[in-house]
C-alpha cells in the first residue's frame, strides 16, 4: 500500500482525511495507536474519529469553521484532529508555551468557532490562561461561550487527563459520550467532497520576530512532507514509530501523518517526552523509527544504563546541526537509515533532506541534503537581495509546488515574504553548494561581529572539527559588545569533564583552521545537559544570558 501511494503521487491528489479512511479500512485490527499500555486498532480508531467527527457536527461546525486545539500529545487530540478535518474544518494547534500576549494577539485573528484545550498540562492551568487572555469571556453554561474579542467563539471543551470537570466548561469525555448517532453516510459524503487545495490547518510561525503568524495549509504540504520522508527512509508497513514532540509542533503532525495516514504503521504516543522512560519504551517494544531534534538525540543518549538498554531505532530523522548525525549513527544499530533535514513552518515544513543511499560520509555529515522534488532553491545575500555564488552563505530562498497559502489576515506580511522572482525568503541563514542545502542558521543567529556575518552555527560546527579529541559539545551565542558589535562566545562541553584550556590557548589552536571573525572571543566550560524547550530545541536564548551573567563576572 505504501509503495504504491508514493509511485501513484497520492500526496499530490488525495486529502489527509481520505487516505486516513482508506488506511483504516485496509488494516482494520492492526494496532494503529499505542498509549501508556492500551493499543487502538484502525478500525477502532476510525471508529472513534467518526464518532468526534459527528460530536462536531452537532455543535454546528462545519466546512471552513475553526477549530482550536491546546493539545498534549495524546489519543484524544489525535483523534480530534482527524475528525476536524474529516467533517471539512480547519485544525489550529497553538503553542502551549505561550503566554497571555501571543493568545489574545492571535485568537481574534484565527476566528476559532471552538476551543478544545487540555486542562491542566506540564504544571499551567489552560482555562485559567483563557481567561486572562480573553477578559470578555463569557460563559453561558454546557461549554457555550461568547466573546467580543473572538466574535466566532461558540464552545469551548476541555481535555481532562484526571477527569476533572470544570464548571461552565464542556467535557470532552462527556461530549462524545452525549452522540447519540453516527450519520455514516453524511461523514462519508464530507469526506469525500474534499479537495487537495481545501485549506486545512492554521500553522503558527515561531513567533521569534514579533507576534506569531498563522500560515494556511492546504492538503499537499504535509502530505509531500510525509510521502519524501518515507521515501528517503525506505520506510515500510512493518515500522513502529515513537512520537517525542508536542502535537503543537509540526513534527508531532508529522508522525499522525506518517503513521496513520501514508504508511499504515503503529505509532506509539507519550504524554510528554522524557528520555528514561522513552527509552525504556524503545527497549521494550522494539521501536524502529523516530524523529527528534538534537536536544532529543542527547537527551536519549545520556541516560544512565543506556548501553544495556535495545536501542532498535533504525529509520532516524534528525533536525540540527550536521555534526548531529554521528551522535545519532552512534546510538543506532549498523546499516540504520538517518536523514537529517532543512524544514520551515510554511513549507508544510520540508524543503531538504539527506539520502539514505548516499555513500558519501562528508555529504551526509555536513550538509542537509538535496531539496525535495519540485524545490528550487537560490541564496540571496542579506544586505542587497541578489543572488549569492555558488557556496557562498546568504539568506536561503526557495519555491516549492507545496508551498503554504499566505498568512490569514495579514496580507502585506504575504506579500512581503516573496520576492519580484516568486522566491519566499525564509529568514536562515545557509548555503546551497552543488545541489546541497547547509542550514547555517536562523538570520538572529547570525550576528554582525567587527562587520563581518558570523553564523554561530557554523562556529560550532567548526570548533568541533578542531578540537573532535577535546570537545564533546559545542553551542555559540552572539554577546552585545561596544567594540565588536557581537562578541562570539563558545560554551563547550569538554569530553570525560576534562579541564577546558584558556581563552589565548584555544584561540591560537583555532588560527588558519577558521576564519579569523570567526574564532570566538571566550571559550566557557558547560556541564551537563543543555537548556531545553519542550519541544527539544537547544534555548539559546539561556545560554546567551547565562553567558552574558559569567563574562560579567570576570
Amino acid at each position: 500500500m505504501l509503495q504504491e501511494r508514493i509511485q501513484r503521487h497520492d500526496w499530490y491528489h488525495r486529502t489527509i482525511p481520505q487516505l486516513f479512511a482508506e488506511t483504516c479500512a485496509a488494516l482494520p485490527d492492526k494496532p494503529a495507536i499505542v498509549f501508556e499500555g492500551r493499543t487502538t486498532s484502525f478500525g477502532a480508531l476510525q471508529a472513534e474519529v467518526d464518532r468526534v467527527s459527528q460530536a462536531l457536527l452537532d455543535l454546528g461546525i462545519r466546512k471552513g469553521d475553526v477549530v482550536t486545539t491546546l493539545p498534549s500529545p495524546t489519543p484524544e487530540f489525535a483523534v480530534l484532529y482527524f475528525a476536524t478535518l474529516q467533517v471539512g474544518a480547519v485544525v489550529n494547534p497553538l503553542n502551549l508555551l505561550w503566554g497571555t500576549l501571543e493568545f489574545s494577539g492571535v485568537l481574534p485573528r484565527n476566528a476559532p468557532a471552538v476551543i478544545v484545550t487540555v486542562d491542566q498540562y506540564g504544571g499551567r492551568d489552560y482555562l485559567q490562561l483563557l481567561r486572562e487572555s480573553l477578559p470578555d469571556l463569557q460563559f453561558h453554561g454546557a461549554g457555550k461561550v461568547s466573546s467580543a474579542s473572538v466574535p466566532s467563539l461558540r464552545q469551548l471543551v476541555c481535555v481532562s487527563r484526571e477527569g476533572r470537570r470544570h464548571e461552565g466548561v464542556l467535557d470532552f469525555d462527556d461530549w462524545v459520550a452525549a452522540v447519540r448517532e453516527v450519520d455514516a453516510g453524511r461523514i462519508a459524503q464530507l469526506r469525500d467532497e474534499g479537495h487537495a487545495t481545501d485549506i486545512q490547518f492554521i500553522c503558527q510561525t515561531s513567533g521569534t520576530t514579533g507576534l506569531s503568524k498563522s500560515a494556511l495549509w492546504d492538503h499537499r504540504p504535509p502530505l509531500a512532507t510525509v510521502n519524501f520522508a518515507a521515501k528517503a527512509l525506505a520506510y515500510t508497513e512493518d515500522e513502529r514509530y515513537i512520537n517525542l514532540s508536542p502535537f503543537y509542533h509540526n513534527s508531532g503532525i508529522f508522525a499522525l501523518n506518517l503513521n496513520l495516514v501514508l504508511a499504515g504503521t503503529t505509532l506509539y504516543l507519550m504524554e510528554a517526552f522524557r528520555p528514561a522512560p522513552a527509552l525504556d519504551l524503545i527497549d521494550r517494544e522494539g521501536i524502529t523509527a523516530t524523529f527528534g531534534f538534537e536536544a532529543h538525540w542527547q537527551g536519549l543518549r545520556r541516560v544512565p544504563g543506556f548501553e544495556q538498554k535495545r536501542f532498535t531505532v533504525r529509520k532516524a530523522l534528525l533536525a540540527g546541526e550536521p555534526t548531529t548525525i554521528d551522535l545519532v549513527r552512534s546510538m543506532c544499530p549498523p546499516g540504520a537509515v538517518i536523514n537529517s533535514l532543512y524544514a520551515q513552518t510554511e513549507n508544510g515544513p520540508l524543503i531538504s533532506l539527506s539520502e539514505h543511499d548516499c555513500v558519501d560520509a562528508r555529504i551526509n555529515r555536513s550538509t542537509h541534503g538535496r531539496p525535495l522534488p519540485g524545490v528550487e532553491v537560490v541564496i540571496k545575500d542579506i544586505d542587497t537581495g541578489e543572488r549569492v555564488p555558488q557556496g557562498q552563505a546568504g539568506e536561503i530562498c526557495y519555491r516549492s509546488p507545496y508551498m503554504f497559502r499566505g498568512y490569514l489576515g495579514q496580507p502585506d506580511e504575504t506579500r512581503q515574504a516573496y520576492d519580484a522572482e516568486g522566491y519566499f525568503h525564509s529568514g536562515d541563514y545557509g548555503n546551497f553548494d552543488n545541489g546541497y542545502i547547509t542550514y547555517l542558521g536562523r538570520l538572529g543567529g547570525v550576528v554582525k561581529s567587527g562587520g563581518e556575518n558570523v553564523s554561530t552555527t557554523r562556529v560550532s560546527t567548526l570548533l568541533l572539527e578542531v578540537f573532535a579529541d577535546r570537545f564533546e559539545d559545542v553551542k555559540t551565542v552572539g554577546i552585545p559588545d561596544e567594540y565588536w558589535g557581537a562578541r562570539v562566545v563558545s560554551l563547550v562541553r569538554t569530553r570525560d569533564g576534562a579541564p577546558l584550556a584558556d581563552d589565548p590557548a584555544l584561540r591560537e589552536a583555532c588560527k588558519g583552521k577558521m576564519a579569523a571573525y570567526e574564532i570566538p572571543r571566550n571559550f566557557l566550560a558547560w556541564e551537563g545537559e543543555w537548556p531545553v524547550s519542550p519541544e527539544g530545541k537547544i534555548n539559546f536564548k539561556a545560554l546567551q544570558a547565562w553567558a552574558q551573567e559569567q563574562l560579567a563576572r570576570t
